[in-house]
C-alpha cells in the first residue's frame, strides 16, 4: 500500500476515539479545496506499510483505532488486506473516502462484537 504519511495521535478525526491517521497516496479527484494536495499524485515517497503496522502493534491499549484517509484510500488494491491486519490487532477503523469507488469495506469497519 502506498502510505503517504502517519499521524501517530489524533483526538479529532475519529469521534470519541483516540486514533492514528494513515494517509494514502493517490486520488482520482483534483479538488481545489483539498486538505492534502501533496497526496494526490501516487508517485511521492511512501512509508513502509510494515513500519505502520509495527507502530500500531506498540500502541495496543493506547489507541482505540485508526483513520485511513488520503488521497483516496480505496484506490489502493491492498487496502482490504491492510485493514484486516489492523482489525486483527483489535483496532477500530474509520475509512475516509470520496465514495467514487464501487467497493464496500463495511465488513472491515464495523465492530466484530
Amino acid at each position: 500500500m502506498l502510505v503517504g504519511g502517519l499521524q501517530k495521535t489524533s483526538l479529532l478525526d475519529y469521534p470519541k476515539k483516540i486514533a492514528a491517521i494513515v494517509f494514502t497516496h493517490g486520488c482520482n479527484f483534483r479538488c481545489p479545496y483539498c486538505h492534502n494536495p501533496e497526496l494526490v499524485e501516487a508517485y511521492h515517497e511512501s512509508l513502509d506499510e510494515k513500519y505502520v503496522l509495527d507502530f500500531l502493534a506498540t500502541r495496543k491499549g493506547k489507541l482505540d483505532g485508526i483513520v485511513v484517509t488520503g488521497g483516496e484510500p480505496c484506490l489502493q488494491k491492498d487496502l482490504p488486506d491492510f485493514m484486516q491486519q489492523v482489525k486483527d490487532m483489535g483496532f477500530c477503523i474509520k475509512l475516509d473516502t470520496n465514495g467514487s469507488q464501487s467497493v464496500s469495506y463495511t465488513h472491515l469497519t464495523l465492530p466484530t462484537n
